[in-house]
């Protein structure tokens, strides 16, 4: 009795000692190139606790022999091993990536002062579009002119200063005037697996760039997809009874894959923090097909379709609504990599878009007055044929040629129904006028480009880029010289600028330089880039549109100068296993800075249409710069405990008005604890966002934005397996509070013109998704 005891005790004082945690040194590496991989996740399986590798692909983490870890990178493939094997593993790239542009396994080798957002913690509410996937993004905020009408800006960057496109290539580029239909409001939401930001002009590869570089990427299957797939999932939203029903399937095997998305939005009118209701409905249908084929492990075509269907449509700071705003965009892609020792790949994209947008003022009180219809198109193709070389063993080098092209026209047709003593037109005989929108537009930009790193140690790499654009913008409809009331005559554009205005050319040089030390968790970039930007179609061809914040008629200039933006960037950030953390500072000198000044008693600007003020704006060119930072702190309290920080702030001055810039938004940050278990999770943030009474007064902007702090709670559990449930509190404490750069209340009540657009009061939401 007493030896079988004693068996006993030592069986399980035995593996009492060899379960004990102890230290499991490993070292990860590519599997082709036997290179180091950098920054790659090591977990021990179905708990939180984690650890990253180093520059030199080493990491060290707790647990037992017995236990398996699994490793994951964004390029490579997720494995598991034993942790009693983990001395030396070896990961297989991913395939051909087409839609990312910030992949590289070593941050020596990626694009300077870039960043990838992945946020779970979205996906416990309903965005209305994909511009408030940008809210929590440190540096960014959203302009809302409207529900859908919304899109980000960065800094002092905002419209076409900033290249937003998604999945490495595709733009959708907007129809109406009045940007009712920017690029976000064409993507879904839910399909965007992270999003990609260059901070600055620091890489010229991916177009004519004047300051940040935004990619959406949606999801592309991995090996760890291959089968048959799918999910369903339904949210729905207190404050406005909005709801969402999205499905995917997914079919993948390793020479194929095809993916489905489909997707329908219904919102409705939402409450403010002041209990006043914001006209924001709309319905939106929309589906994507994405087929990949790999005829080879090293090769990959891929065919990228979708399709948006959007009606009933209300823009509260707009002057219309839009009953019809449907897009349709297709992208073909080829890549293959490690063609040679020398050639390491070539990629060829390919992409055409198109918008079919109608403007309506049916639903507005200036209907009484006058019936308004515009319809306008664009439409948009390009593509890109990128080589990427190694040189040497040091040197990784880009280049290529890549082109955007962009047409657009449409007219706006009035009838007007009351005379100007108020009695109305027989029906028969009421005035028509048509006015030019687009004057039937066309843009190009052909590019070309080089761009390299070069490791100058295991430590340091410098990279270089140059970059020519060949620019071209014309009309083919020029608006012609308008009589108005009392017999004024205001000119058209042939009148206004004499010859050559209809069709200008130019030619663009854009650059960058930098330096990037990498080492056991400590990165120090310090760059320069010159980014160059040819004026937009708005601004070389608007004509008597009010499409600004304020009720201004603009009016465009063919001759406009292109925008430079001289931007140096010094960025440091540090991570280890408890504590992530980085600051960026940077200052822009930016010549030729295109805004828009009013013309008072210029009568050639005097206003054409209904405008309350007389004279209208003119784009022009001025001096500017801007200054400021962004920084984070992120503290691991526990293995699934983490505090969360930032903080970002731009000053940016009109030089030539001696003012600060238009729409900037002020000092804001956020704090926030997200605690994350296998089945569960849970995330509190809270941001602030401060008072701005830095106002450009020839923009109009008179009055501070007041300063103002949300806080939003989310949460989600897995009760079961593939079955996810959220909930979410948003604006808890129901904030009455809107951005710097919102526009305000156009044609609608009167008790509200003017007034700025509040953002959603308190809401709940809830979303259930089940994935097979």
């Amino acid at each position: 009795m007493k030896n079988s005891i004693v068996s006993v005790l030592f069986i399980f004082i035995t593996s009492m000692i060899y379960a004990q945690k102890i230290e499991i040194k490993g070292l990860v590496l590519d599997k082709q190139t036997m290179q180091p991989v950098e920054e790659a996740t090591v977990q021990v399986k179905g708990t939180n606790i984690y650890a990253s590798t180093d520059n030199e692909g080493k990491f060290s983490i707790e647990t037992t022999e017995d236990k398996t870890l699994i490793i994951s990178h964004i390029s490579y493939q997720k494995k598991e091993v034993l942790a009693s094997n983990a001395a030396k593993i070896l990961l297989d790239e991913k395939k051909v990536s087409l839609d990312e542009i910030i992949i590289a396994s070593n941050p020596l080798d990626d694009i300077s002062h870039s960043i990838v957002v992945m946020d779970d913690a979205k996906k416990g509410s309903q965005p209305r579009n994909a511009a408030e996937l940008f809210n929590d993004i440190s540096g960014f905020s959203v302009q809302k002119r409207s529900a859908t009408a919304s899109e980000p800006s960065f800094r002092a960057f905002k419209y076409e200063e900033m290249n937003i496109k998604y999945d490495g290539g595709t733009k959708i580029v907007h129809a109406c005037p009045n940007r009712m239909d920017p690029i976000t409001a064409h993507v879904i939401p839910e399909e965007v697996s992270k999003i990609e930001v260059v901070k600055g002009p620091f890489t010229v590869r991916f177009g004519q760039n004047f300051g940040a570089i935004v990619n959406m990427v949606t999801r592309t299957p991995t090996p760890d997809d291959y089968g048959f797939h799918g999910s369903l999932q339904n949210g729905f939203e207190t404050n406005g009874s909005n709801f969402i029903a999205r499905g995917e399937l997914l079919y993948a095997k390793e020479k194929y894959d095809v993916t489905l998305n489909a997707e329908h939005r219904k919102f409705g009118d939402y409450t403010d923090g002041n209990g006043i209701e914001t006209p924001a409905a709309f319905t939106t249908n929309s589906y994507s097909v994405k087929m990949g084929y790999n005829p080879k492990s090293n090769q990959r075509f891929q065919l990228d379709w979708r399709q948006k269907f959007g009606k009933d449509i209300k823009h509260a700071g707009l002057p219309m609504d839009s009953p019809k705003d449907n897009s349709n965009s297709l992208g073909f892609d080829y890549k293959i990599q490690q063609v040679s020792d020398f050639i390491k790949s070539i990629s060829v994209k390919s992409y055409v878009s198109a918008v079919d947008h109608l403007m309506t003022n049916e639903e507005r009180p200036s209907f009484m007055k006058m019936d308004a219809q515009t319809p306008v198109t664009s439409q948009t193709y390009g593509g890109k044929i990128e080589f990427g070389l190694t040189p040497t063993k040091k040197m990784m080098l880009f280049t290529g040629v890549d082109a955007d092209i962009i047409n657009r026209d449409g007219e706006r047709t009035r009838i007007i129904k009351l005379r100007p003593d108020g009695t109305p037109f027989p029906e028969d005989s009421r005035p028509v006028f048509i006015d030019k929108v687009w004057q039937d537009a066309t843009s190009s930009d052909y590019g070309i480009f080089v761009e390299g790193t070069y490791k100058l140690s295991n430590q340091l790499a410098l990279t270089s880029g140059l970059r020519t654009d060949f620019v071209s913008a014309s009309i083919k409809d020029p608006a012609e010289d308008t009589t108005i009331m009392g017999g004024m005559v205001v000119p058209g554009f042939e009148s206004l600028y004499g010859p050559g205005f209809d069709a200008v050319s130019e030619t663009t040089f854009s650059g960058t330089v930098s330096l990037k030390y990498h080492q056991k968790g400590t990165q120090v970039q310090l760059s320069y880039g010159l980014g160059t930007r040819s004026a937009s179609m708005i601004e070389r061809y608007i004509y008597h549109f009010s499409i600004g914040a304020d009720s201004y008629e603009y009016v465009g200039n063919p001759f406009l100068k292109p925008e430079h933006n001289n931007q140096f960037e010094l960025a440091f950030k540090h991570k280890n296993k408890h504590i992530n953390l980085g600051i960026s500072t940077f200052y822009s000198s930016m010549k030729d800075y295109i805004s828009a000044i009013v013309r008072d008693g210029d009568p050639d600007f005097h206003k054409v249409f209904m405008s309350p003020f007389t004279y209208a704006k003119q784009y022009v060119n001025v001096d500017a710069n801007q200054i400021g930072f962004e920084a984070f702190i992120n503290y691991k309290i526990l293995s699934s405990l983490e505090l969360l920080s930032d903080i970002a702030y731009t000053k940016a001055t009109n030089e030539t008005f001696d003012e600060p810039l238009a729409q900037i938004s002020p000092l804001q940050t956020s704090i926030g604890l997200k605690y994350t278990k296998k089945l569960y999770w849970l995330d509190l943030r809270t941001r602030f966002v401060a008072k701005q009474d830095q106002l450009a007064a020839s923009f109009g902007e008179t009055e501070p934005t007041p300063s103002y702090t949300t806080t939003d709670f989310r949460l989600g559990v897995e009760p079961l397996k593939g079955l996810k449930l959220g909930a979410a509190a948003l604006n808890i404490f129901d904030t009455a509070y809107y951005n710097h750069t919102n526009f305000s209340f156009t044609n609608t009540t009167d008790n509200v013109v003017g007034d700025r657009i509040y953002e959603p009061g308190r809401s709940f939401s809830v979303f259930a998704k089940y994935s097979f």
